[in-house]
């Protein structure tokens, strides 16, 4: 996942895998794939069904977004105390316990904006 540079599909990760362990299985890539998740250290993508390193795990927060683009599948982990305290204050008005899952935000990051707008500019 760390050579990809993009989020990968669970039998991306077994095809990479096979390549230095032959007799990997399915289950195998989602066992591991849970644990690290569980462990804050991969996101998993729930919008385009990948898996992504967590780039600051150190910061894992129950408020922490994803900006997802939806044409490259890049994401961006954001990280700020603004957003964590407003998702506490509405947390706690109505009594609920936010566990460590991601906001997912979609839309299109700069790289795949810039080809689309660029017949603009003629």
């Amino acid at each position: 996942m760390w050579c990809a540079h993009k989020p990968l599909k669970a039998y991306e990760i077994l095809n990479n895998l096979l390549k230095i362990k032959p007799n990997s299985t399915p289950p195998t890539v989602y066992r591991a794939l849970e644990f690290f998740e569980t462990n804050g250290l991969v996101h998993k993508i729930e919008s385009i069904q990948c898996y992504t390193l967590c780039r600051e795990p150190h910061k894992q927060l129950p408020s922490e977004v994803l900006m997802v683009c939806g044409d490259c599948h890049q994401v961006v982990e954001v990280y700020d105390k603004a957003v964590r305290d407003l998702f506490a204050i509405l947390a706690d008005a109505n009594c609920f316990q936010l566990r460590q899952d991601a906001i997912e935000l979609k839309g299109t990051c700069q790289a795949c904006l810039v080809p689309r707008h660029a017949h603009l500019n003629i």
